[in-house]
């Protein structure tokens, strides 16, 4: 990544014609949450839907945070959409394939450690096999689910909190508002709990100064993405307290578990051993960016 890179997704409002400041820029993050959950109350509507049926068109609420940010970016900022953190496409894949590889690997390893330390099991199906076979077709469809939702909530955070924030009160500032408020946007998720906001607010700083680090968002929305439907739709995992539905294999909690490590109601985002590994990683990411800043300025 070049410095000019790096440099214009942070400093990206400077290019609007018309450019928000903080406070009204945080307005606009709150009002496009907002947007999700009163897309999601007219999709409960929709007569003789059942509750399966809602988990599963339940992403697509999340598309009015695209579509209202791209509108407010167009017409009131008067910016590129691709401004948010979507530039470099010739550099996406290999960015996609790194947040989608350590996403799946560290989720992976906490599935290991609350298996191996008898704090969950994997089920097997009626047929005696570990794998759901028939719900392939619903898990692949899911990463797509999860692509647009998990998308939609970097899009607020670490594209346009962060671009709000940072020009006018720098880098603490802008990590501040774009940590409270992805924590409050899951403050009433089921199971939350001390090592629940610790795994939001280190998440949060991972994924705020990796997107800083590679200038967009690319691999953060790719990491975001796989870290959920590797949790749901793969190992059958509450994700952030919301259970999973038509997953390929099914890890439970055994009944003596240790919610320290199976991270209880939650899920696993709440266990000691994602949020060591989360801020391990928080903190190897910081000091690759501080790294990139201080070559910048030498």
């Amino acid at each position: 990544m070049t410095e000019t890179r790096r440099d214009s997704f942070a400093g990206a409002m400077r290019e609007a014609q018309r450019p928000t400041g903080p406070l009204v820029g945080s307005i606009v993050a709150v009002v496009l949450f907002a947007s999700v959950m009163a897309t999601s109350i007219l999709l409960a509507l929709i007569p003789g839907i059942t509750a399966l049926g809602l988990t599963n068109i339940s992403s697509l609420a999340f598309l009015s945070v695209w579509i209202l940010l791209w509108v407010w970016l167009r017409f009131k900022e008067r910016r590129a959409f691709a401004s948010i953190g979507f530039r470099s496409p010739s550099r996406a894949p290999l960015q996609i394939a790194r947040g989608a590889a350590i996403a799946l690997g560290a989720m992976s390893l906490a599935v290991a450690v609350a298996v191996l330390t008898g704090n969950m099991e994997f089920l097997q199906t009626p047929d005696g096999s570990y794998a759901a076979w028939t719900a392939l077709g619903w898990v692949i469809f899911a990463l797509v689910g999860f692509s647009i939702q998990s998308g939609a909530e970097e899009l607020i955070s670490r594209g346009y909190l962060i671009q709000s924030w940072m020009p006018r009160f720098g880098i603490l500032a802008a990590m501040i508002a774009q940590t409270v408020f992805f924590t409050l946007a899951h403050s009433l998720n089921t199971g939350m709990n001390i090592l629940s906001v610790l795994s939001l607010i280190l998440v949060s700083l991972l994924l705020g100064f990796w997107a800083l680090s590679e200038g967009g968002l690319w691999g953060v929305i790719a990491f975001h993405a796989v870290w959920n439907w590797a949790q749901n739709s793969l190992f059958g995992i509450p994700v952030s307290g919301i259970p999973a539905e038509n997953s390929l294999l099914a890890v439970v909690e055994t009944t003596d578990a240790n919610p320290l490590v199976s991270g209880g109601l939650f899920g696993l985002e709440a266990s000691l051993t994602t949020v060591v590994m989360l801020a391990i990683m928080a903190a190897a990411t910081i000091a690759y960016w501080a790294r990139g800043r201080n070559n910048r300025t030498a």
